[in-house]
């Protein structure tokens, strides 16, 4: 377990722990019908956790579905990783300039990571690869990076130099650009891993892949899941509280990753548009219809801001909400949601 967490631990736009299941929401019912069954699993950097509502029916299937979730898991984990040597994004980001081979589902997250960086404004951007490596650098130098440096790095993001061909190829049109899946990766594991779930016939799961949590129909108790969202500035306290179903909750921030360079905390996401860690968003959390969206879109709204963040939720994305909290100028923290964030919310 050890070794595949060290893996991943490095993977960029890592998103946060920053919402969990309230126990209560899970909880066996008094009269019941239903009986939580639960796995752990250390994947993708983080501990995966998949509970299950079971019947007295449905239990001689579990073991086969949790087998084949595990493995799929499991095989998204190596695949899409970017330090693992014989990966598909090893192979992407080394052949030159010739065309390379890869799984058909890494290619396909290629395919929507591009269509992602439109719908983000720029903002989701795998090809920001070059500027994690600089940052991580400085933050072992312990130097800033240079302003010629950064420029030329800026200059190495431009996704258009990436070519997605026929057949599951792809090339690289310039030899500086390389690609990460890490802010998306885990999303679409998680979403795997649902689709799994219900081909066995189960309804009624939650998945945390360290805060990539996705939620099936309702909990065991017959009502909707309630996750709670942690407090950025209190890690120890619920902040707000959401009831969701068929739906994913995802947050985003620095709070818990972040990189230090002469005593000064920075945020481990990188604005693409000017290269340096974004500042304002303390934590990002997006609600959407699948982890993989709710993974891309919480680290968009980490880069976009408190207000264009949430302008875009709620402009361009009916079937999402967001919660961002943001530090002002003065020090101070402030609550910025999108219109539709307060039908799944519980308490304030």
């Amino acid at each position: 377990m050890a070794k595949n967490i060290a893996r991943w631990r490095g993977f960029i736009a890592f998103n946060l722990v920053g919402v969990i299941l309230l126990l209560v929401g899970c909880a066996k019912p008094q009269s019941a019908a239903l009986t939580r069954y639960s796995e752990k699993k250390g994947l993708m950097g983080t501990i995966v956790q998949v509970d299950v509502c079971l019947n007295d029916e449905a239990s001689s299937r579990v073991d086969a579905a949790y087998a084949e979730v595990w493995q799929r898991m499991s095989d998204i984990s190596w695949r899409m990783n970017v330090y693992d040597p014989n990966s598909d994004v090893t192979k992407v980001n080394e052949v030159y300039p010739e065309a390379v081979t890869i799984g058909a589902d890494t290619h396909a997250m290629l395919r929507r990571s591009v269509e992602y960086a439109r719908q983000t404004r720029g903002a989701f951007l795998i090809s920001v690869w070059p500027l994690i490596k600089l940052w991580r650098a400085s933050q072992e130098s312990q130097q800033p990076p240079a302003e010629e440096v950064l420029r030329e790095t800026l200059r190495q993001i431009n996704l258009n130099q990436l070519s997605l061909q026929a057949d599951n190829k792809v090339a690289r049109l310039n030899r500086t650009i390389s690609v990460d899946l890490g802010g998306i990766a885990k999303g679409y594991a998680v979403d795997e891993a649902a689709r799994i779930l219900r081909q066995h016939g189960f309804r009624q799961f939650y998945i945390d892949a360290g805060g990539d949590i996705y939620v099936g129909g309702l909990n065991c108790r017959s009502e909707k899941w309630r996750i709670g969202i942690k407090d950025p500035r209190d890690r120890e306290r619920i902040i707000e509280t959401v009831a969701v179903s068929d739906q994913a909750v995802t947050t985003s921030g620095n709070y818990e990753q972040f990189l230090v360079i002469k005593g000064e905390r920075y945020s481990h996401i990188i604005d693409p548009s000017t290269g340096y860690p974004q500042r304002e968003v303390v934590s990002a959390t997006v609600i959407a219809p699948t982890a993989e969206a709710a993974d891309v879109f919480s680290t968009a709204m980490t880069v976009l801001g408190r207000e264009r963040g949430t302008e875009l939720i709620d402009q361009e994305q009916p079937e999402m909400a967001s919660l961002i909290y943001a530090r002002q100028p003065d020090g101070l923290v402030v609550r910025k949601a999108s219109r539709r964030f307060e039908s799944y919310q519980l308490n304030r």
